[in-house]
């Protein structure tokens, strides 16, 4: 018998590899480190978010049944971003590409990951997901910004 696949731990693990991005940012890139520091609590409060949601019994069905969620794109993912972490911390990352890469995480996690969950089928998840969703599309317009400060200032 083959083992379900656990979308919700995929999920998370994502949360969790993002963090650690923003974390090596951080330590690579100092003069901004409150900046990185700040995204990294987010995104560990989103992963905690997440993990709460494991008691809900209805929630790892849903995701694995119903949420058209694919966990191998969700490895995938995790897997760009780790690659990312060893980029930064062969000093391949200037201010400018950090920014960047967070933005298009940003937005790979609004456009793929939760608007393919959706909120109709699993109340307790979409109340997570709709706060998620409001945090991530905050962390992309904050990123939208700090990128045309840190252009300007090129």
């Amino acid at each position: 018998m083959t083992e379900e696949p656990d979308v919700l731990g995929a999920l998370i693990d994502h949360e969790r590899a993002i963090k650690r991005l923003y974390e090596t940012f951080a330590t690579m890139l100092a003069d901004r480190q409150d900046f990185w520091q700040t995204l990294a609590r987010d995104e560990q409060r989103h992963a905690d978010q997440l993990a709460g949601l494991r008691s809900e019994e209805s929630v790892a069905g849903w995701l694995l049944r119903d949420s058209g969620v694919k966990v191998q794109s969700i490895r995938s993912s995790i897997a760009y971003v780790e690659g990312q972490i060893e980029r930064a911390q062969g000093g391949g990352v200037s201010a400018t590409l950090a920014l960047t890469i967070a933005g298009d995480l940003e937005d790979a996690l609004i456009e793929e990951q939760f608007s393919r969950i959706g909120t109709t089928g699993c109340a307790v998840l979409g109340t997570v997901l709709e706060r998620l969703v409001t945090e991530t599309e905050q962390h992309r317009k904050t990123l939208i910004a700090a990128l045309e400060i840190e252009r300007r200032s090129l």
